[in-house]
């Protein structure tokens, strides 16, 4: 029997157990462990479509979580390939998971998308790395639509692109969540020929499916079939009947074998869970695993012609042939196998953790987020016009009370505004980084295309630009209208601080954003920031604070912030103010007003340095949080 680099045999059982949600439903006694696999075997092999199928609950993508390396928590089995205990990180760099949401950029084109993938995935560009993208959206029906935002594209045309995206790497195993939900049945018929066709070409390809019709079911080789988490069948669809009655339940004619499989399993015949089970052993058992047409290696392209044919797609032969010769090179430069029938690992492109360099996944990732953005009306244009707008309106409103000595105060809370309102602006672009690309986020780093720190980096640089383009706008106009002192060093001390709070107000939203939700991060996410506000020393200066609280102070960014914009202003001997609209102006000597708000012993450059190192480090924060929960977003 002829066995391409890719067959999977997970014995000795697979069990998975996972805790129970805590609830206010759930009785405090019920802690123990849910068992949601229980001990199910099997064989997945080289060139043939596997389907696992079974009941809502059966435990189907949870299997497939599990084979996949995705889900790695609470797991206990073997799991072998080609005959070797799987090696995690080898198993993932040969194998990719592509999961039901079929998470992408709406901002990028298909090809945009392609190319990106091809850089971080094939790590070089090129002539060739262009004919292998338009050969693979050829394959897949998706060339027309080269041109088109992925927002454009249908959820069967989305699902294609997904597939696209990770085949670029033309990986001998792939995984399917549920590549079906949401479509038609025309759709749903393509899509599991796309299926049929990588499969002939050489690769494992294993896929969940909830319903297929009579005429899908048919495209697929072999079936394993699981009733609360259990194996009910493991063998060829075409033996699934004989299977069913041998046991004495028997389709009905006319009857969609899926439908009756799955009817089974539910119960709607009675509980033949114990009946089932012990007949396939669990999902051991081979003898229903053979026809007469299991095909060698020499006839694979055959049978990728007859798929293709059956699947309604004559005109792909040629790629099939390249991809078939593509798949079996990068096969024997994976794994070969040894004469004990095992599997020993050779240098190959696969032994590399990522095909690319650090800085090249970071200079693409920051391009992508980019051009993501400025597309991104919402996000970029929005919080352009709300500085613009915003610092008119406080310009208006405040106009030329800066050189006035009878409106200090007035100024004081204008200065401190400027910084909560910078504060709020960067904090809450941060806080949707990361929850709204979780899911592209995890995909992505699984299937090997970049290192989390690459991505992390990305995600604050390509935001420095624009947040630093809006800072500026607001900064300038308020400044200018408020008549600020017009002297450049004060200015760009000014400038400089708020830059430096908006930076750090963005890293307490990358920490929140990190660790949270997005509707959890709106509702608590300023809370986050209200300890920093109330001990700023606006509200109450730190030497009419209690003795006991005082340390919360130096805690708070927001007073070395209001500290450094008040020293920048009023500080380092600046002249009296020549303007008083009172007929007394006790301030008119900068220096008092210092005194008065606990600022005259302030240090400017001991302030931005402290906020610099705040930020800082509730960035490394936010890398570490992220990393943790991108842990639990797979278990």
């Amino acid at each position: 029997m002829w066995c391409a680099p890719g067959q999977i045999t997970f014995v000795t059982g697979f069990y998975l157990s996972a805790l129970p949600e805590k609830g206010p439903e759930i009785h405090p006694s019920l802690t123990e462990a849910r068992r949601i696999l229980h001990g199910v075997s099997g064989e997945f092999r080289a060139g043939q479509l596997t389907a696992i199928m079974g009941p809502s609950g059966a435990g189907k993508s949870t299997l497939l979580d599990v084979l996949s390396g995705y889900t790695c928590w609470g797991v206990r089995g073997r799991l072998l390939v080609n005959g070797a205990p799987r090696d995690t990180r080898t198993f993932q760099r040969q194998s990719v998971y592509i999961q039901q949401d079929a998470a992408l950029h709406p901002q990028l084109t298909v090809k945009e998308a392609m190319n990106v993938a091809a850089v971080l995935k094939l790590g070089r560009r090129g002539p060739e790395v262009q004919k292998t993208i338009v050969e693979t959206l050829e394959s897949l029906g998706l060339l027309s639509h080269i041109d088109t935002m992925t927002a454009s594209l249908s959820g069967g045309q989305l699902k294609r692109l997904a597939t696209a995206l990770e085949l670029l790497s033309n990986p001998p195993i792939m995984f399917f969540d549920e590549p079906t939900s949401g479509l038609d049945s025309s759709t749903t018929k393509q899509c599991v020929g796309v299926l049929r066709r990588l499969a002939r070409q050489g690769r494992t390809v294993v896929c969940t499916i909830h319903t297929p019709s009579a005429l899908v079911f048919g495209l697929l080789d072999q079936l394993y079939l699981l009733m609360d988490g259990r194996c009910a069948y493991n063998g060829h669809t075409a033996n699934l009947l004989p299977y069913l009655a041998s046991l004495g339940l028997r389709c009905p004619p006319y009857h969609n074998p899926a439908d009756f499989a799955l009817e089974v399993t539910s119960g709607d015949y009675g509980d033949h869970t114990a009946a089932l089970v012990q007949a396939s052993d669990n999902g051991r058992s081979q003898l229903w695993g053979h026809t007469s047409n299991t095909h060698s290696a020499e006839g694979a392209l055959g049978l990728a012609r007859r798929g293709a044919g059956r699947a309604g797609d004559a005109d792909c032969e040629s790629t099939v042939s390249r991809m078939s010769r593509q798949s079996s090179e990068t096969a024997s430069a994976s794994v070969t196998p040894s004469e004990g029938g095992r599997g020993r690992c050779r240098r190959g492109r696969f032994n590399q953790v990522y095909p690319t360099t650090f800085w090249m996944q970071l200079y693409m990732l920051i391009r992508r987020t980019i051009k993501r953005g400025l597309r991104d009306r919402m996000l970029c244009h929005s919080r352009f016009y709300i500085h613009l707008v915003a610092g008119l309106l406080i310009g208006a409103l405040f106009l030329d009370i800066g050189g006035d000595a009878a409106h200090v105060f007035h100024n004081f809370s204008l200065l401190f505004f400027s910084l909560m309102f910078l504060m709020f602006t960067a904090f809450s672009a941060m806080i949707l980084a990361f929850p709204l690309e979780m899911p592209i986020i995890a995909r992505e780093h699984f299937n090997r295309w970049y290192s989390l720190k690459s991505y992390f980096l990305a995600v604050t640089i390509a935001d420095v630009p624009l947040q630093g383009l809006c800072t500026c706008v607001y900064t300038v106009i308020m400044y200018y209208m408020t008549s600020q002192p017009l002297e450049p060093a004060r200015f760009i001390q000014y400038l400089l601080i708020c830059a430096l709070v908006s930076y750090t107000a963005q890293s307490i939203g990358l920490v929140v954003g990190a660790a949270m939700k997005v509707e959890h991060g709106v509702v608590f996410g300023p809370l986050a920031i209200l300890p920093f506000t109330i001990f700023s020393g606006y509200f109450v200066l730190m030497k009419d604070a209690p003795s006991y609280m005082q340390w919360l102070f130096h805690a708070s960014y927001l007073k070395y912030g209001l500290s450094g914009c008040m020293l920048a202003v009023y500080g380092y001997g600046r002249a009296p103010l020549s303007q008083c609209s009172d007929d007394y102006c006790h301030f008119k000597r900068p220096e008092k007003f210092l005194a008065e708000t606990n600022l005259d012993g302030g240090n400017y450059w001991l302030d931005a340095v402290v906020l610099f190192v705040i930020g800082s480090a509730l960035r490394l924060a936010a890398y570490f949080v992220l990393k943790l929960r991108l842990r639990q977003f797979r278990q």
